[in-house]
């Protein structure tokens, strides 16, 4: 998930990691599209993924984020839910839920610490994790979750970039700059998802701001 940086629009929930090389053609174009921003059509084409396969996971988690993101939080539940009876410890399932604003919530954030410390190397687990508490402005707790994450998968640009952005609504300048730059230069070799202007952007602000010689 890329979350936002200070003076940003709060951080939205996205579907998970990128999906695996055999996802099914409609679940991975209506990825992209949901990436893109382009909310109408991931929508339509996730839809279309269920229909075609009911026990397709990345089209209801899909699903279940953009009603997140239009404000729907019962029908998200209600699509979060099923794709934990299809997978029981679905990391994106449970973060989505954890995000639903009700006590489901905080029941969800438990199931998601639960399964860190039976599979505490379970990188989209501590993702989701971090994404869930930064939805709720927990800023130190979420960068611990994406330090960790970071940790177990130093070369991805989007764990990167959301570590920086929670070491900078925590003021911590310096790490976070540190942090913008690896993720920017990560993403130079590597797929990413965060914006790469509001990066550069926030990058540049945070270097203005150190002292000079």
């Amino acid at each position: 998930m890329a979350t936002s940086t200070p003076g940003e629009a709060p951080p939205r929930f996205r579907p998970g990691t990128p999906p695996a090389a055999d996802t099914p053609h409609l679940a991975l174009r209506a990825h992209e599209a949901y990436t893109a921003g382009d909310l109408p059509l991931a929508q339509t084409l996730y839809r279309q993924a269920l229909q075609n396969d009911p026990a397709n996971l990345e089209a209801v988690d899909g699903l279940g984020a953009i009603a997140l993101q239009q404000g729907l939080p019962e029908q998200a539940e209600i699509l979060f839910r099923r794709a934990l009876l299809l997978t029981p410890h679905d990391p994106v399932a449970l973060a989505g839920l954890s995000q639903t604003g009700n006590a489901e919530s905080r029941h969800a954030e438990t199931r998601l610490r639960n399964s860190l410390n039976a599979q505490p190397d379970a990188i989209a687990t501590r993702i989701a994790l971090g994404d869930a508490l930064a939805s709720q402005q927990r800023w130190a707790e979420a960068q611990h979750a994406y330090f960790q994450a970071h940790t177990l998968a130093p070369q991805e640009p989007d764990i990167a970039y959301n570590l920086a952005v929670s070491l900078d609504h925590l003021g911590q300048q310096q790490p976070a700059a540190l942090y913008y730059r690896k993720a920017l230069e990560l993403a130079a070799r590597h797929p990413a998802r965060f914006s790469h202007t509001h990066g550069e952007a926030r990058l540049h602000a945070l270097l203005s701001r150190e002292p000079g010689p």
